[in-house]
């Protein structure tokens, strides 16, 4: 036995000063077995179907992080972490389930229900309360981006008027592709409630403009850059407006109570978000994409914001119909990867600002490339199969066998080199660190 030893692995004169072990042949073999156990691993997770990303397991997983996302982000503003409570869970799971039965995706379902509505029936009171959409994601993390990234949406992780939340999710379909829905709901339980009144906005047309939209509910306009609090009434809750998702869509709501005062004067400006919409239409590698917004009154200036890019709105020959449009090299399966709701901001010549959200048309279902389905596999089904696990194992224990191969066939027989040998192990182990960063 120790002559076999010997002749792998320390340099002497009867093997020529050359480990057996680092033989060039046996390099190439080495790198062919390391190769094709990745590809095996690689072949098992684009084999996967969809539906095992959904697994009720994964998206326990995948809910307790957005959870702690969302403090995370608070805490790093300065703000108070929310306080996980068992009724605005299982108001999320209602709304969730809802929308995955009817296969619908806004704030109020077909039947008309709506936040308040969830709220009521697990008898939850409160004072303030919002609701958080999302459709598709890929992960906890790239879903709580895409609120983040959305002004109206972030508005509702950041409210300082909450103090609980709750998170539901669901699996459904989506046009024929399996998807999690998922409801974040937030709230302030009953004690001294107020009506919240953002400058200049009409309350009860706030909730005519948006009752049809898809998102997040608050019984109180969008708030503008400066709002002021006014209690008006001690015994009306409110609902918050706000967002939804990163693989499908995220969107606000705005919901005017029933007991709630009407301003005096009306708006100077007034913004219509049930029938203004984005439009997209591929030409080649290119995406042109315009936008027809409905406003009426005397407007300063309009903008409307979604991923990266932003588009100025002009009047047009119709009449109280702004618009405009951008050209986005790339396909609209590139702009459809993470979907969420843009925002339009409008200025009136008085100062008034509305922000608000406008929808798309239509969105396009994209699929994973094999690519981020491999990345998703490792990312959210590390904890459910050792797979990835054990090859990193795997390729880190070779690592450091070779590494101890090469300090002996260097260092026991120093002025006895093979510089060929040398640098084939050198690469060899390149290739591994390479394969487990894969």
């Amino acid at each position: 036995m120790k002559h076999i030893l010997k002749k792998y692995f320390i340099p002497h004169e009867e093997n020529n000063y050359h480990p057996h072990i680092l033989h060039t042949k046996r390099a190439l073999l080495y790198s062919a077995v390391f190769v094709a156990m990745k590809c095996l691993v690689i072949s098992f997770a684009l084999l996967l179907p969809l539906q095992v990303f959904v697994m009720p397991d994964v998206l326990q997983e995948q809910g307790e992080k957005i959870i702690d996302l969302t403090n995370e982000i608070r805490t790093k503003k300065g703000l108070e972490p929310l306080r996980p409570f068992i009724k605005l869970y299982n108001s999320g799971q209602l709304k969730a389930q809802d929308m995955a039965e009817k296969e619908y995706f806004e704030h109020v379902g077909p039947d008309g229900r709506g936040l308040k509505d969830y709220m009521g029936t697990v008898e939850y009171e409160y004072k303030y309360a919002g609701e958080n959409l999302a459709m598709g994601f890929a992960d906890a993390q790239s879903l709580v981006n895409a609120w983040v990234n959305s002004p109206t949406h972030y508005a509702n992780l950041i409210d300082t008027d909450y103090s609980e939340f709750g998170i539901g999710m669901r699996v459904g379909e989506f046009e024929g592709m399996p998807t999690v829905y998922v409801a974040q709901h937030f709230g302030a339980p009953k004690a001294v409630a107020g009506v919240k009144d953002v400058g200049g906005t009409n309350l009860k047309l706030s909730m005519d403009m948006v009752v049809a939209d898809e998102g997040v509910g608050r019984d109180r306009p969008v708030p503008d850059a400066t709002v002021e609090e006014i209690i008006e009434n001690p015994e009306i809750p409110q609902i918050n407006p706000y967002a939804q998702n990163e693989g499908r869509d995220i969107i606000p709501l705005m919901l005017a109570d029933e007991g709630q005062s009407m301003p005096e004067e009306l708006p100077s400006v007034v913004y219509n978000a049930d029938v203004s919409r984005m439009y997209w239409k591929e030409e080649g590698d290119k995406t042109l994409v315009t936008v027809k917004a409905y406003v009426v009154g005397d407007v300063e200036d309009a903008m409307v914001r979604f991923h990266e890019y932003s588009i100025e709105l002009f009047p047009s020959d119709q009449p109280f119909v702004y618009h405009g449009q951008v050209t986005i090299f790339g396909t609209a399966a590139k702009l459809f990867k993470v979907v969420t709701t843009p925002s339009i901001s409008i200025r009136g010549v008085d100062g008034m600002l509305i922000q608000d959200t406008i929808m798309w048309n239509t969105v396009q279902v994209v699929n994973p490339t094999p690519v981020e389905k491999y990345t998703r596999a490792q990312t959210t089904l590390g904890g459910f199969t050792s797979i990835f696990k054990v090859s990193r194992n795997v390729y880190l224990g070779f690592i450091i066998f070779f590494a101890l191969a090469l300090v002996l066939k260097i260092f026991i027989a120093f002025r006895k080199q093979h510089h060929h040998v040398i640098i084939q192990t050198l690469l060899l182990i390149g290739l591994l660190v390479v394969l487990i960063e894969i």
